[in-house]
C-alpha cells in the first residue's frame, strides 16, 4: 500500500493511535510496577529484618548481672543468604556487649521502647536496611533496657524488584502485543461492511442511483444516508435535465419545421404581396425561436442557481423598477397603460437578483405578450411574513389550475407563448422559500412572486 493511502487509511490510523495509547500504558504500568515490585521487596525483607531483630532481642538473658547473646543462627541465617548481616547489642549501661561497635542506628530511644523501628542507612561504604528495638530487664544489679540493632545490605531487595519488575514487564508486554493483534482483527473485521458498500457501488452501472442496500454499521449511518440523500438528489437533478432536455427538443423543434417550410415558400414564391406575407411570417417563426431559445436558457439556469448562487441583500424596489424598465419593448403593438407600484419601505430580502430578474422579466413578457389589452401593473409589497412582486393585467386570463400552467410548456387557453414564463418564475419561488400564485380580481389577472421575507 502506498505512503499516502496509508495516512489515510481509517485501519491503519486506528491501530497507530491504539499502538500510541498502548505503548504509553505500557510505560505508566512499567512504573507502576517497578514502584510496586520496590515496595513488595521492602515489605517483605523488611517483616524477615524485623523477625530477626526480634529473634535476637528474645535471645538475650542475664548472666551474673551481665548481659548476655545467644545468638540466633537460623534468624542471622536466613538475614545473610543474599545480603551481609551487621548487629550490634547495647546494654542498659550503654556499653557494646556484642556485634559492631560503629554500627550506629539514628531510631530515638523512646521510639525504639514500642516496637521496632525501621530506617534507611550507610555502613562500611554499603547502602542498608537498619531496624531497632529496646528491650527491658527487670534486674536489682544490671536492670534497664538494652538496643539491639540490625543492618542488612539491599542487594537481595535489589533483586528481588528487579525479577518482579521484568515479570511484570512481560506480562505487559505480552498484554499489549494480543491487544494490537485483537485490534487489528477487530478492525478488519468491522471494516467489512464499508468493503461491502464499496463494492455495492463499484458493480454499479453509470445510471443507477438508487440507495445503497447494504446494512452499514451504526458508526457510518449517517454517512451512508447522506451519500443516498446526495445520490437521491442528483437523481432528481438528472430526470429533471433530462425532461428539460427532451422538452426543449420537441419544442424547438415544432418552430424550425414551421421556418423551414416559410423558407421553401419563400423561395418558390414570385415577388408579389403574398410574398411579404410570407417574410413577416418567416420574421414572426425567428423571433419566437429566439424567445423559446432564450427561456431556455433561462430556465436551465434557474434551475441551476437554485442550488448553486449565493444569497445577497436584494431591493425588491430597484429590482422590479430595472426589470420593468428593460422588458417593456420602445414600440408595441397596441396602446397599454404600464405603472409601477413600489413598497414602502423598501423590502430587502437574502436572494438570488440574477434568478429573479430572469422570473419577473418573464412575467412581465408574459403578460405583455399574450395578456394586457390596455393596461399592466407591477407592484412591490410586504407583510411581516412574506414579500411579493405582483404583475397584472387586464387580459382575459389563464384557463386551468396553477399547477398545470407552472409545468414546463403548459399553456392556458388564451396563450400562444412557449409555456415556460410561469415555470421559471415556479422554479426562482421555490428556491426563495416562497410560492407563485395566481388570482383573478377586478377585472384584473394577478400573478404573484411570493417570497420568504
Amino acid at each position: 500500500m502506498p505512503l499516502s493511502d496509508l495516512r489515510l487509511s481509517l485501519r491503519a490510523r486506528i491501530i497507530a493511535v491504539l499502538s500510541a495509547v498502548l505503548a504509553g500504558g505500557a510505560v505508566a504500568l512499567g512504573l507502576i510496577a517497578w514502584h510496586s515490585a520496590g515496595l513488595a521487596a521492602q515489605q517483605a525483607y523488611d517483616r524477615l529484618l524485623s523477625g530477626g531483630a526480634v529473634q535476637i532481642a528474645e535471645n538475650i538473658y542475664l548472666q551474673g548481672g551481665v548481659l548476655t547473646l545467644d545468638p540466633p543462627a537460623s534468624a542471622i541465617a536466613t538475614l545473610s543468604d543474599y545480603d551481609l548481616v551487621f548487629y550490634k547489642v547495647v546494654d542498659p549501661r550503654g556499653v557494646v556487649v556484642a556485634g559492631y561497635d560503629d554500627l550506629h542506628s539514628q531510631a530515638t530511644w523512646e521510639a525504639t521502647r514500642n516496637g521496632v523501628v525501621l530506617e534507611d542507612g550507610t555502613y562500611q561504604g554499603h547502602p542498608v536496611r537498619i531496624a531497632t528495638l529496646s528491650r527491658r530487664f527487670d534486674d536489682p544489679l544490671a536492670g534497664g533496657w538494652a538496643t539491639i540493632t540490625v543492618a542488612q545490605t539491599m542487594q537481595a531487595r535489589i533483586s528481588l524488584a528487579r525479577d518482579l519488575t521484568f515479570k511484570a514487564l512481560g506480562v505487559i508486554a505480552i498484554m499489549s502485543a494480543l491487544a494490537l493483534l485483537a485490534t487489528g482483527f477487530a478492525v478488519r473485521l468491522a471494516l467489512k461492511p464499508l468493503a461491502r458498500i464499496e463494492q455495492e457501488i463499484a458493480r454499479r452501472t453509470p445510471d443507477d442511483l438508487s440507495p445503497i442496500k447494504t446494512e452499514p454499521p451504526v458508526e457510518v449511518r449517517n454517512l451512508v444516508e447522506a451519500i443516498d440523500g446526495f445520490m437521491r438528489r442528483l437523481s432528481d437533478r438528472v430526470a429533471l435535465m433530462q425532461r428539460f432536455i427532451a422538452d426543449a427538443a420537441h419544442q424547438i423543434r415544432t418552430p424550425l419545421a414551421a421556418l423551414d417550410a416559410q423558407v421553401e415558400i419563400l423561395s418558390a414564391t414570385a415577388p408579389s404581396r403574398r410574398k411579404a406575407e410570407t417574410i413577416t411570417r418567416v420574421r414572426e417563426r425567428t423571433t419566437e425561436l429566439a424567445r423559446l431559445t432564450g427561456q431556455l436558457l433561462d430556465h436551465a439556469m434557474v434551475i441551476h442557481r437554485a442550488d448553486a448562487a449565493a444569497l445577497a441583500p436584494v431591493d425588491l424596489n430597484a429590482l422590479a423598477k430595472t426589470v420593468l424598465s428593460t422588458a417593456v419593448p420602445l414600440s408595441l403593438p397596441r396602446e397599454v397603460d404600464i405603472s409601477f407600484k413600489p413598497a414602502a419601505p423598501a423590502p430587502v430580502i437574502p436572494g438570488d437578483a440574477v434568478s429573479l430578474r430572469e422570473a419577473l422579466g418573464n412575467l412581465i413578457d408574459n403578460a405583455l405578450a399574450h395578456g394586457a389589452h390596455s393596461r399592466l401593473l407591477v407592484t412591490v409589497g410586504a407583510d411581516e411574513a412574506h414579500v411579493w412582486i405582483e404583475v397584472a393585467d387586464d387580459g382575459d386570463g389563464f384557463t386551468g389550475s396553477l399547477a398545470e400552467l407552472a409545468q414546463p410548456f403548459a399553456k392556458g387557453a388564451t396563450s400562444h407563448g412557449s409555456g415556460l414564463g410561469l415555470a421559471i418564475a415556479a422554479e426562482v419561488a421555490r428556491a426563495h422559500k416562497g410560492e407563485l400564485t395566481l388570482a383573478r380580481e377586478d377585472g384584473m389577472t394577478r400573478v404573484r412572486l411570493v417570497l420568504a421575507g
